[in-house]
């Protein structure tokens, strides 16, 4: 494999958009593309692209979907849906092992809280095209944007002032219009204006302004507004206690090339979940300092040891200070799980930890504990662990050959350790005997994988 990203991505963009506008476009399915439509239907151009899909037209846009997926060997790396967004990230490897990926998001209305801010038959009227592919209308894809920030008292960002000032100054009476159902007529003509003086991103509502602005589009929605407003609740509940996002561990000795491999899966997870999706940890989530610190802080040392290069130079503590030290990095993996780890997840993201408590227990010499395995173990259980949780294996030769401060004897020790816990299903083995891109691969194929079994057996 010459590198972790397939070199074949953009001929496999083509044929993947070319099958689903082609698709959508024979079934006679109601759809436009919402924004970065600049490449298609050649090249997505941007991190995913975004589809106005009418409600009615939903199901069998997802099917379309599915099927394209299956003709092409595609698996669905995430799927997620609720009462208004539907998300695929398809995957596979080219025959060099390389990564192939489109991310694709359906639309079935623009909404804040649950609240309809615009219809798909408003966003579906008046659509270009571009290279065949429907489009939105201008004002459609600043009233998406610009309403839903209005909404929730944030300004848009700066680099949309021109463009927006732009299409303010073409379709100002249909802003105009579309702000009036729920701002007074004169407050919407000042925004107006100041959006069309390219003064957008300076534009904020007062929170008073903006609850009597969403009372109204909710009463508005007549008998449809409870209804929404429950399903939104309801899938709000669900992505708190079931969070969407990956969470994922990498362990192993050190030597064992954890950190190389670790950059690929990094750089393939953020091909599928999205750039600037992926957030990176190590050991444990540090919501408490180290115990040196505090020691340091207590007085009771007078300096910090930050050798990292040698982290079995310690030797570990007495009964009493290993439970100590157990019990005070149990409480920070529980806290940190809730303050960290958790809100990424909730945000359908991926949060990467370069080792985890797993190395606590087949490594606890690097922590200065010295308890029986079965006790680390039963900790372990009432924590909130990663979904997926890897052992990096690798030879103890080929460690001794890289990292000359461990003796065989003591590599051989670890990998048993790390192997007893693989065995017993605490964690994922994944050899590393070999070339680092195959390992990368091996884990990210698995969670793709895992994910795809876990999608709606309609859609695999």
């Amino acid at each position: 494999m010459k590198d972790v990203i397939s070199d074949s991505q953009a001929a496999f963009e083509a044929e993947a958009l070319g099958a689903l506008f082609g698709g959508m476009a024979e079934a006679g399915l109601r759809h436009a593309v919402l924004r970065n439509y600049e490449n298609l239907p050649d090249s997505v151009g941007a991190r995913d692209i975004d589809i106005v899909v009418h409600p009615d037209d939903l199901s069998a846009a997802c099917a379309l979907v599915a099927d394209t997926a299956r003709s092409m060997g595609l698996r669905l790396g995430n799927h997620f849906a609720d009462e208004r967004l539907t998300q695929f990230a398809l995957v596979r490897r080219d025959a060099d092992g390389g990564l192939q990926q489109i991310k694709i998001d359906f639309f079935i209305r623009s909404e804040v809280y649950g609240i309809e801010i615009l219809s798909a038959g408003d966003m579906l009227a008046d659509l270009r095209h571009h290279n065949g592919v429907p489009v939105v209308a201008d004002r459609v894809l600043l009233l998406d944007k610009w309403l839903f920030h209005l909404l929730v008292g944030r300004p848009v960002h700066a680099k949309y002032d021109a463009d927006f000032a732009a299409i303010a100054g073409a379709e100002g009476a249909a802003l105009v219009r579309s702000l009036s159902r729920f701002l007074p007529p004169a407050r919407t003509t000042e925004l107006v204006d100041a959006l069309a003086a390219g003064k957008g991103s300076t534009l904020v509502l007062a929170r008073a302004e903006r609850r009597r602005a969403l009372a109204r589009l909710w009463a508005a929605q007549g008998l449809a507004a409870l209804p929404r407003s429950l399903r939104f609740m309801g899938f709000r509940l669900r992505d708190r206690l079931r969070p969407h996002g990956v969470f994922l561990s990498v362990s192993g000795p050190d030597g064992a090339g954890k950190t190389t491999v670790i950059d690929m899966v990094i750089t393939q997870l953020g091909a599928i979940y999205g750039e600037g999706a992926v957030h990176y940890a190590h050991f444990r989530p540090t919501m408490l300092p180290r115990i040196a610190e505090v020691a340091k802080k207590a007085r009771a040392v007078e300096t910090v040891d930050v050798n990292y290069d040698q982290p079995h130079r310690a030797k570990p503590s007495g009964l009493g200070g290993s439970a100590a030290r157990l019990a005070y990095y149990w409480l920070d993996y529980m806290g940190g799980y809730f303050r960290s780890v958790r809100p990424v997840l909730k945000r359908r993201e991926v949060m990467l930890f370069d080792r985890y408590y797993y190395d606590m227990i087949a490594d606890s010499f690097r922590s200065r504990i010295a308890l029986p395995m079965p006790l680390l173990l039963a900790m372990g259980r009432i924590l909130p662990l990663p979904h997926y949780a890897f052992f990096i294996h690798v030879d103890p030769d080929e460690i001794h050959r890289r990292k000359q401060e461990l003796t065989m004897e003591r590599i051989a020790a670890l990998n048993a350790r790390y192997g007893t816990l693989a065995d017993s299903g605490w964690l994922i083995r994944i050899d590393n005997n070999g070339a680092p891109e195959d390992a990368a691969a091996a884990i990210v194929d698995r969670i793709v994988a895992d994910r795809h079994a876990r999608a709606p057996r309609a859609l695999r």
